[in-house]
């Protein structure tokens, strides 16, 4: 924000009065907060101390005045604090003023949003968009309520010249407050789906009610009168659809070119939902989608369930609240739960609300009858539908089978957004390999590869001959080249139909013997060469001795051959990448008029895939680029990884104790430290000891003190708000592993695959 805002002016804004004022008389406010944890806090910071049902900003006002603030806007003031506090009768009101006279200041478009579905993502495509033609400011993540859309507006500044705004309503009479702020100029439905419905009197009340955001505006576009657009999109699922073609008509709406459009269209981001999958006991695979539930949201979290389920049965654990149970009314509900194919219903709640569906129903009136007889699954994939207040979280938790508090969480939407990130830059034939060794670099092998595999990849590549036998026997039935085969490995390289890489003459001879002894024919191989790396590879003088080995042996068939580039990442080496692309280039075509047949060649990894567009050949090899992971491209991938754990208790220090290991942390005033069930066994190294590395606590920083234990550390809590059980963040988006690799002088593949196998790994999407 930068407001810059007087106090006469905020005072006329408010329609309140101030008697005085010991402020210079140039003291303008340039920020609002409304939340004492905000990092933005400073001396031209405005408080709004919000009451709430939960809590009360009033609370905060000394929080706000120790932290720097001296002007806040209150309901009742406190007469013991030295703070300018300006009262009025109603807080929330005051911000929605002094957000409709910000408003009012700027004349560019803005485009409203609202609908039961898809505003945020419809908010974050239209960016996607739009963003090089102009400077846009938008709501931050889901702000669409009363608070969040003035917050929104608040951020607009003479220095865009467009604004996205959502606005979303949960009963009547709110929009009319949304629409005096926002003002749109354009106005785009996204439709009308089932949340909120027992607040309305019918599904038209509710839609004029959303109707009211547009009443001003020049231009709307309704989704319900659109025809779907045939676009090529990274997502072919009916609302990502309609989501686009409301994008696509905005696109239209500002004189893009249809070209430029369909490009946009075509590498459009992913936007994450809270879908958790985990690891269940007895072979179980739990989907947890415990925190909203409406007909969109369900729709989807079933579908998800199909796809993870691999084999298993499909079970259903339902539970809604009493605002939810006219969900359940009409044909729609039962017929979606109905198509399901879905082997148990469980339902948590007073009345049967499913009693209609025709399906054995297992009833519950209450969690705690559930815990107390709980339904027994073995080999199921278990879907877990409600919202927060239905606590659902207990009987997921009872049904995970580790209970470590210390977790890696793996964001499959960036995962996906990557991917088609890769996709974008290729050309339309070339293929994509996935290295999935090493457990998919240390997030979970089978998981990874099936969801991978829905994606549509077109290989994958594992280290070791087991590690390929481990997805054969998970249902994976995409190509699997295995880069070291050991000789040992030969049977289980056959039974399972795996792909080894060959790259000396000796091993190659081993292979065909035992297919010899198997009485095989054609069996397909990758001849790996070595164009520079020195490493594993057949080099150029042992080209003639390979070539007279594959002219005679028809047990063998060569399915590609590829080679590793050093520096692809390093921009002062391109010389040497253009040697070794050159060398590749030559090599192949020798090879190929050789044995007188096509192969595929594959020489780019993740780097070089966007760096050197002419190494992409027929296929790319896909890594650490998966995981957001590189460091020249990190404003176009996202980061996948999260690495999580819980504060475990909180101690008061005086100055002259010690903490941990070795005293190496001497306290020389009172602190306050937190102890953290996560140490070196766990991945976090002990390198980072002694205040190399700080975690992330409510927002705030807080340093690791002493030495890293194995099973656990400590981290400095003083000034931080905490309390036992907060998240801790060991690595994210607000301390990234890039920044944890300098600190360790090592690259984030090592960081990665070192988190321990006891960790334990949540998949979201």
């Amino acid at each position: 924000m930068n407001l810059d805002l007087s106090i006469n002016e905020l005072i006329t804004v408010l329609n309140t009065e101030l008697s005085s004022h010991h402020l210079p008389e140039n003291f303008v406010i340039q920020n609002v907060v409304i939340d004492t944890r905000s990092p933005r806090i400073s001396a031209s910071s405005l408080f709004f101390a919000l009451s709430g049902k939960k809590d009360d900003g009033h609370n905060y006002l000394a929080e706000f005045k120790r932290k720097g603030g001296l002007v806040a806007v209150v309901e009742k003031q406190d007469r013991t604090l030295d703070l300018l506090q300006i009262e009025v009768s109603n807080a929330l009101d005051a911000l929605q003023l002094l957000a409709r006279y910000h408003r009012e200041k700027f004349y560019y478009p803005v485009i409203g949003i609202t609908g039961s579905n898809g505003k945020t993502i419809v908010k974050e495509w239209l960016y996607h968009c739009l963003k090089d033609r102009f400077h846009i400011v938008r709501s931050p993540k889901s702000y669409n309520s009363q608070i969040g859309v003035a917050l929104s507006i608040l951020e607009m500044t003479a220095g865009h010249d467009l604004a996205i705004i959502e606005a979303g309503i949960s009963e009547p009479g709110e929009m009319i407050k949304l629409q005096q702020m926002i003002l749109p100029t354009i106005g785009l439905f996204t439709g009308l789906g089932d949340a909120h419905n027992s607040n309305f009197q019918s599904q038209e009340q509710k839609k004029a009610e959303k109707f009211i955001l547009f009443k001003d505006a020049e231009t709307v576009y309704n989704i319900e009168e659109l025809e779907l657009i045939d676009a090529h999109l990274p997502y072919m699922d009916k609302a990502s659809i309609s989501n686009a073609t409301l994008v696509y008509h905005l696109a239209k709406h500002f004189e893009m070119d249809e070209d430029e459009i369909r490009y946009k269209l075509s590498t459009l981001p992913s936007i994450s939902m809270r879908l958790e999958q985990l690891e269940g006991t007895n072979d179980c695979l739990l989907l947890n989608d415990a925190y909203t539930l409406d007909m969109a949201a369900l729709e989807i979290a079933l579908r998800q369930l199909n796809s993870i389920a691999n084999g298993r049965e499909k079970a259903l654990v339902l539970s809604l609240a009493d605002d939810q149970i006219k969900l359940t009314e009409g044909d729609a509900f039962e017929d979606l739960i109905q198509s399901a194919d879905l082997t148990t219903v469980v339902y948590i709640g007073k009345d049967n609300a499913l009693g209609k569906i025709k399906k054995e129903v297992l009833h519950f009136e209450n969690l705690q009858q559930f815990l107390q007889s709980p339904v027994k699954f073995e080999k199921t994939a278990i879907l877990f539908k409600g919202s927060r207040k239905n606590s659902l979280e207990k009987i997921v938790q009872y049904y995970a089978a580790k209970k470590h508090i210390t977790q890696l969480e793996i964001n499959l939407a960036a995962m996906r957004h990557n991917l088609n990130f890769f996709r974008s830059k290729l050309k339309e034939q070339t293929k994509t390999l996935v290295m999935v060794k090493a457990q998919s670099y240390g997030t979970g092998l089978v998981e990874v590869a099936q969801f991978l595999a829905s994606e549509g990849v077109d290989y994958f590549g594992v280290a070791y001959a087991d590690e390929g036998v481990k997805l054969r026997n998970a249902g994976i039935e995409l190509p699997i080249l295995v880069m070291n085969p050991e000789e040992n490995a030969f049977d289980d390289i056959i039974d399972h139909h795996l792909e080894p890489s060959i790259y000396s003459i000796e091993l190659l001879q081993s292979f065909i013997h035992q297919l010899i002894l198997r009485q095989k024919e054609g069996f397909p191989i990758h001849v790996k060469l070595d164009t520079g790396m020195n490493r594993l590879g057949f080099v150029q003088e042992h080209m003639n001795e390979l070539t007279d080995i594959l002219q005679t042996q028809p047990e063998v068939h060569v399915k590609s051959v590829f080679s590793h580039l050093a520096v692809a990442d390093d921009h002062d080496e391109n010389e040497f990448t253009f040697g070794q692309i050159r060398l590749f280039e030559i090599l192949t075509g020798k090879l190929k008029d050789a044995i007188g047949y096509e192969f595929d060649r594959h020489l780019a990894n993740s780097a070089a895939a966007l760096n050197f567009a002419h190494s992409q050949f027929d296929m790319i090899r896909i890594g650490i680029g998966l995981y957001g992971l590189l460091g020249d491209h990190q404003d176009q991938l996202e980061n996948v990884l999260t690495f999580t754990t819980q504060i475990s208790q909180i101690k008061q220090l005086k100055p002259g104790d010690s903490v941990g290991y070795g005293r190496a942390y001497m306290a020389e005033k009172n602190i306050t430290i937190g102890v953290i069930p996560v140490g070196y066994a766990d991945g976090l190294r002990r390198g980072l000891s002694q205040g190399n590395w700080s975690v992330k606590v409510n927002g705030n920083s807080a340093t690791v003190i002493g030495n890293i234990c194995m099973d656990m550390c400590m981290i400095d809590l003083t000034n931080i708000p905490a309390k036992v059980g907060d998240k801790v963040q060991i690595f994210g988006d607000d301390n990234t592993i890039f920044e944890m690799a300098k600190h360790l002088y090592t690259i984030p593949y090592e960081i990665i695959s070192g988190i321990s196998s006891r960790v334990h790994r949540v998949y979201l999407d």
